[in-house]
């Protein structure tokens, strides 16, 4: 199978590991992968490439040409309101156009498109067409809310996160249209998530199913480094200490974090990046212990030490988070978004409350940092804990199922 991915694998989240993984996970198995970064999307991180290049990706050659002509770009609300708003230029992929030059010689199977968002759509849609081959949309978060007034951030920004959800109510409408014509011209053939929490919002299943598109959910939508985890891996002899780390914005819980902090029996050690200079007051609770931005190695190896992580996000798509922190054996509080509901939803230690009750999660968390030893080793001991460890603890399961689903759609599905 010869599979055309669309992607960004030069931004540092969990949507560019996914990306880079299964890529490698899609070679490794011995399909014939090419990646395409738009011009958009590119970053002059060539050791990326090469490293993919090494695992038998190929990449197009027109994306070394875009590093060069467009590296370290910077990313405006100009591009914010052009991603969605794609609807009104449906037809215009600009510099991406270079590709239909010599598209032809690839003679790809199927295009993937790896992420949710529309202006990606666009150009995998435009590409598919003129190919005549199908397209399969991956989604890491929700491409449109369907009946929602914005993501709720007027909750937790005030004033300025109401702007926000009234800007994203209208976006939202463009980027459901765009989702439908490419479903009713029969370009968009298969949507795949990594957890149900972005179907859950968007409700893309049913009006997938209007128009005869598949729809599936993985099983395994993401994974861990087991070489690297398993390094640090501990469920007993735990320090009296909690732990935070994620991206340092109001989105992950850090307007909470205080609240919580000071209804600890304990501290709390945060590891991130601070995006915001205004929200540094945030991480001076005498109950926090900021690090900063360290290497992955101490992290892993602090999270490893602790009793449990304070998780009060408000959005996620699928929490690596969440999923390298249990296969460290730590325990995890978190508010019950969905998904967090939906991936670790029956996992005796991972807990969860009312999503905004910080009161509740810090209570949680207390109660998990008075555990007994035995206790709480028994919850990481347990089977459904264990199972569900050890099929995330290889990137090839989620290959396996992306390659799977997209065989459906080629030229030589029976």
């Amino acid at each position: 199978m010869k599979i055309f991915a669309i992607g960004n694998v030069f931004n540092p989240s969990g949507v560019s590991s996914h990306i880079i993984n299964v890529l490698k996970g899609l070679s490794k198995l011995g399909e014939e992968v090419t990646l395409y970064v738009p011009h958009f999307l590119v970053d002059n991180k060539i050791e990326i490439l090469k490293d993919l290049e090494k695992a038998g990706v190929q990449i197009y050659p027109f994306v070394y040409d875009y590093i060069q002509k467009y590296k370290s770009k910077i990313r405006t609300i100009n591009y914010f309101i052009e991603s969605h708003t794609v609807i009104f230029r449906w037809n215009d992929i600009g510099a991406d156009k270079v590709l239909l030059r010599d598209l032809d010689r690839i003679k790809p199977d199927i295009i993937y498109d790896m992420h949710e968002d529309t202006i990606t759509l666009r150009l995998s849609y435009y590409l598919g067409k003129k190919l005549n081959v199908p397209v399969v949309k991956l989604l890491h978060d929700e491409p449109f809310r369907y009946s929602s007034f914005g993501r709720g951030y007027r909750k937790i920004l005030g004033l300025q996160g109401f702007i926000y959800d009234a800007l994203m109510s209208i976006f939202y409408k463009f980027d459901k249209r765009a989702y439908e014509i490419s479903m009713e011209d029969g370009i968009l053939r298969g949507i795949a998530a990594v957890s149900y929490a972005s179907i859950y919002y968007s409700k893309l299943d049913e009006i997938a199913k209007k128009y005869h598109v598949a729809v599936k959910v993985y099983e395994i939508g993401n994974a861990f480094d087991k070489e690297l985890i398993f390094k640090y891996r501990r469920i007993k002899d735990k320090g009296d200490y909690a732990v935070f780390f994620a991206r340092l914005v109001p989105q992950k819980g850090l307007m909470e974090l205080p609240k919580i902090a000071e209804r600890l029996s304990t501290k709390i050690i945060v590891f991130g990046k601070l995006f915001s200079e205004k929200y540094k007051k945030n991480l001076q609770s005498k109950n926090i212990e900021y690090r900063g931005y360290k290497p992955i190695e101490e992290v892993y190896d602090t999270v490893s030490k602790a009793k449990v992580l304070i998780y009060p996000s408000h959005q996620d798509g699928y929490s690596l988070v969440v999923l390298d922190t249990l296969a460290l054996g730590t325990s995890v509080v978190a508010y019950d978004i969905p998904a967090i509901r939906f991936v670790y939803g029956g996992l005796k230690p991972v807990k969860m409350v009312k999503e905004y009750d910080y009161l509740s999660l810090a209570k949680v968390a207390n109660e998990v940092l008075s555990m007994p030893e035995k206790e709480y080793t028994m919850e990481h001991e347990d089977e459904k804990v264990r199972t569900f460890i050890e099929k995330h603890s290889d990137w090839l399961n989620v290959a396996i199922e992306t390659r799977d689903f997209l065989k459906q759609f080629t030229r030589n599905a029976i």
